[in-house]
């Protein structure tokens, strides 16, 4: 099934972003400035999981939690009376509290890598240590110098990540959210890294995972402590699952919505945050969600 096309607005912002971000340029919104968070979040491109399969176990680190996500067992339709309706974006480890980034952290910067690849280790074992992993490396002088490009990638897999990831900016017009593309990776609260494939992960049926976002997450007080370093983002993408651009641009845009703060999945098939999303463009439902998440008080910051 394909989604509705990008509005040329929404591609014409893309390729100006990711113009600059190609010279080196680092690229900001109107007025802007950033930061971002961490919660284990993975997205399967398959059939859904039996109600109880256990599959998909995300952690949360900085809570002192790590425990199963949502799995929906079912996905449902949306139908003219309910389709601008928002769903439940908060954390479901966290009994479903709200999260979103603090105001004073915007605008966000996002470094998407020129196709690197991370170091490969069991997928069970990501939710718990990318973070810290890609913190260590960006202490270093060359801090991903020993990386390598993932098979499958290209210049044009940047593109079709920019280009989800860019369908959130109408929010801007809003004043909910404010985030621009950078060329350093030290001063980025997102970075993007890719994969061939996760290893040893796959979903029910066998199918390969297509992205996974690592994150914390804190209390506002948490965030007023020196002890508590809020440490980037990190998002990861399959080039072999999403070997497809508007496969990429659909993941990248469900993968920033877990960044932007909706933690729990959609339920309805119609909607970009839906877990096994097969459409690529925000429905009326996600959009309603991420205003309603950004006009609340949230329990827990990123």
């Amino acid at each position: 099934m394909t989604g509705k096309l990008f509005s040329k607005r929404l591609i014409k912002a893309a390729v100006v972003s990711l113009a600059l971000l190609s010279q080196g340029v680092p690229f900001a919104a109107e007025g802007q400035t950033n930061r971002l968070p961490k919660a284990g979040f993975q997205r399967f491109s398959g059939n859904l999981p039996p109600s109880n399969s256990g599959a998909g176990i995300g952690s949360i680190t900085g809570t002192g939690l790590s425990t199963p996500g949502v799995h929906l067992t079912s996905g449902m339709d949306r139908t003219p009376r309910n389709a601008r309706e928002p769903y439940n974006p908060g954390e479901p480890t966290l009994n479903m509290a709200l999260v979103r980034w603090q105001r004073e952290k915007m605008p966000l910067r996002i470094w998407i890598s020129p196709g690197l690849q991370l170091p490969q280790i069991p997928f069970e074992q990501l939710p718990s240590t990318r973070v810290e992993t890609v913190f260590q490396m960006l202490q270093q002088e060359n801090p991903f110098s020993d990386l390598s490009q993932a098979d499958g990638w290209s210049e044009s897999v940047n593109q079709s990540v920019a280009m989800g990831i860019e369908q959130w900016r109408q929010f801007e017009n809003e004043g909910l959210l404010r985030f621009g593309f950078t060329s350093d990776p030290r001063s980025a609260h997102v970075l993007v890294f890719f994969t061939d494939q996760f290893q040893g992960a796959a979903g029910p049926g066998g199918t390969n995972v297509g992205a996974l976002t690592c994150a914390q997450l804190f209390t506002p007080q948490q965030t007023q402590m020196e002890m508590y370093r809020q440490k980037p983002v990190i998002m990861e993408f399959s080039t072999r699952v999403n070997h497809l651009p508007e496969k990429m641009q659909g993941s990248a845009a469900h993968e920033f919505g877990h960044a932007l703060g909706i933690k729990a999945h959609s339920p309805y098939r119609d909607d970009i945050m839906y877990e096994n999303n097969v459409v690529y463009n925000l429905s009326e439902g996600d959009k309603a969600t991420i205003r309603l998440l950004y006009r609340a008080e949230p329990k827990y910051v990123m």
